[in-house]
């Protein structure tokens, strides 16, 4: 049997997190140019039934077992070998690779469960097809965080900018101009599980104080879908600039972010936020290709460990 080899894409969410967790819509896009790659090769002289992981970026080098069946890398397997009726687990090794950062609020636990699922059931000769993947792949994020959105399987399965809430059917969005986003990490780690604990304990404590601002994050993406299809740079970007205000009002921002988000804007950027959980992890910023390496700079200056440029193009 030989290797197999599959990749999936990070995401950034541009308008709508944590709001999306409460069923209102949001609008995402995917990284294509950063990618978690898994490949599964037969692994002879083992055990049947023996399966290596190895995964240098989670510090994971051990056989299957040995991560506990609540490690959410055996979680996504078994939900696999669930779903095909696998009487007998293969014996192989599987490598993973990933250029995503983790903890970043880029999807890296959904990118890791998508490529995961896509090489294991091409192995194993019983493909799945897209529905069926989103479906594993949403499983898999409810053991890493409890009660996910959907939203991060859900774009980096298609691979395409989708308006996207819980419960109502996908809605996959074809931008008419290129988009350019800056992106930069503000260097802490936070998990979206740790950021959405707390709005949740929040919104419990103080729905007064909080769910307004949810209410207006939700308002915002759906006033910005027809600016996103029709390419408005504008209106995208002041609603990009106040869903973080919205953000930083649910406590879900921190200094390092604010302090780059305004760098960003300061060196010429239309808008820039936070993207993901918050807490920490990365920002991003709607720029021009005249303003890009501008933005850019600025942010690195500023002393951000990572900084790229992703772009979107027409009919992605």
């Amino acid at each position: 049997m030989p290797a197999v080899s599959a990749t999936a894409c990070g995401k950034l969410i541009l308008l709508g997190e944590h709001a999306v967790v409460y069923d209102s819509p949001a609008i995402a896009i995917p990284i294509t140019s950063l990618r978690v790659r898994a490949v599964v090769e037969p692994l002879i002289g083992e055990v049947q039934g023996t399966i290596r992981v190895k995964a240098e970026p989670l510090g994971i080098d051990h056989n299957l077992t040995e991560l506990g069946k609540d490690h959410f890398l055996a979680n996504a397997l078994g939900l696999l070998f669930s779903t095909l009726g696998l009487l007998q687990t293969p014996t192989c090794r599987i490598t993973i690779t990933s250029e995503l950062p983790i903890a970043a609020g880029l999807g890296s636990s959904a990118a890791y469960a998508v490529a995961l699922l896509r090489a294991m059931s091409a192995f194993l000769g019983h493909s799945l097809n897209l529905q069926e993947l989103n479906t594993l792949a949403f499983q898999s994020e409810q053991s890493v965080h409890g009660r996910p959105s959907g939203i991060d399987n859900t774009v980096i399965t298609y691979e395409k900018p989708i308006f996207y809430q819980r419960g109502a059917m996908i809605e996959f969005l074809q931008p008419i101009r290129e988009f350019v986003f800056v992106i930069a990490d503000s260097g802490i780690r936070k998990s979206t599980r740790e950021s959405t604990s707390q709005l949740a304990a929040d919104l419990k404590a103080d729905p007064q104080r909080y769910q307004p601002h949810l209410d207006a994050i939700a308002d915002l993406v759906k006033q910005s879908k027809r600016s996103f299809q029709i390419g408005d740079l504008d209106a995208l970007g002041s609603a990009i600039n106040a869903n973080q205000e919205h953000l930083s009002a649910l406590r879900l921002s921190c200094p390092e972010l604010d302090g780059l988000v305004s760098v960003a804007r300061e060196a010429g950027a239309l808008g820039a936020k936070l993207t993901g959980g918050g807490k920490g992890g990365h920002m991003l910023a709607l720029v021009t290709p005249e303003t890009e390496a501008a933005v850019a700079q600025a942010l690195q200056s500023a002393g951000s460990p990572r900084v790229f440029s992703t772009r979107l193009y027409p009919g992605e």
